[in-house]
């Protein structure tokens, strides 16, 4: 397999390059080196006509300007930190308030806007880029001096992984997402996409967002996709939720079952192109994200975030997400396409 490096511009005095990715049966993605970005991800439909499965920006300019975090890694740590603040080692710390009252998805020196250094490595059946990156202790009011390393696999499968890992020398939270729009279907819309969630449970949340440190069951509400289900049968069901109505729309974080043999956390399926994504990952909540589908704020697209749970640095019933000095942090997203 083959990887082709080319400009994309220039940020900063620095060149950003995309690096596209292609195996045998014409699947494609195109990363930048500036936010660890997906920009493209190009897979033939049922007919055999390549469809576009991510939102994405025809310039550099449009992922400076975009607030989305579209298609980048996030970091330090994805979601939300309730007030700004978490204490560690009875030292509290201030973080950026960037979220509303919040931190969100690490705060103003996010690492969607950075720009990572880059390899790449081509064999017979793959072809990887991987991008390094290093925040200083301090950065974004976290501590540690943190190293980081993403590496974006493409194989002859049809298969797109991440496997994120950091160190750092001072004990810390840390949670990376990738945040790619998925467009799937060719409909304005994701009401008509088929969609199923290894969740039988997603973390309450409050006016803005933020968890309760309670959990809130998925059955007869509008978060059941335990099953296939289209988004739109389930948003539009009779019986409702108010955690579902504050957001008139999905923004919420499932609490993902252990991975069943073989078995995918979620899949994806477009019903006009008959294109599916299989989703699989090591980390232990997935925020489910379309914007609101009840306004013109609806995006068109859908989110799939693998994460650590929002708020996990305030909530010690959730999973553990700090790190220590001499450990590694090492997290896998993987992406399985097919077509019928």
């Amino acid at each position: 397999m083959k990887i082709n490096v080319s400009t994309f511009g220039e940020v900063d005095g620095e060149i950003v390059n995309a690096f596209t990715l292609s195996n045998d049966s014409g699947m494609s993605v195109t990363l930048l080196n500036y936010g660890g970005i997906i920009k493209e991800l190009y897979f033939p439909n049922a007919k055999g006509e390549l469809i576009n499965c991510v939102q994405d920006f025809d310039t550099l300019q449009g992922y400076i300007d975009d607030l989305s975090y579209r298609g980048a890694i996030v970091g330090r740590y994805a979601n939300r930190i309730g007030h700004g603040t978490f204490t560690l080692n009875g030292q509290q710390y201030t973080l950026d308030k960037n979220g509303g009252e919040h931190n969100l998805h690490g705060g103003y020196a996010g690492f969607h806007k950075k720009l990572w250094q880059a390899s790449t490595q081509e064999f017979t059946d793959s072809a990887s880029v991987t991008f390094t990156l290093s925040s200083p202790d301090g950065e974004g009011g976290f501590p540690g001096n943190i190293n980081v390393e993403a590496c974006y696999t493409l194989n002859q499968f049809n298969e797109l992984s991440l496997v994120i890992k950091a160190t750092t020398d001072k004990e810390t939270p840390l949670s990376f997402t990738q945040h790619a729009y998925f467009t799937l279907s060719n409909h304005e819309k994701v009401g008509s996409t088929l969609l199923y969630i290894n969740a039988e449970k997603v973390t309450d949340a409050d006016s803005t967002l933020l968890p309760t440190g309670a959990l809130v069951d998925v059955a007869d509400t509008p978060f059941d996709f335990t099953s296939f289900t289209k988004i739109e049968e389930r948003a539009e069901q009779d019986k409702s939720h108010s955690l579902f109505d504050k957001v008139g729309g999905y923004d919420h974080n499932y609490v993902l079952q252990a991975a069943t043999e073989n078995g995918p956390q979620a899949t994806v399926k477009a019903t006009d192109t008959g294109i599916t994504m299989e989703l699989y990952t090591s980390l232990p909540g997935l925020q489910f994200y379309t914007g609101s589908l009840q306004k013109d704020e609806q995006l068109g697209a859908l989110c799939l975030e693998p994460q650590y749970f929002p708020d996990s640095p305030n909530k010690p019933s959730f999973p553990n997400c700090f790190v220590k000095p001499g450990e590694t942090y090492e997290e896998t997203i993987r992406y399985k396409f097919s077509a019928e």
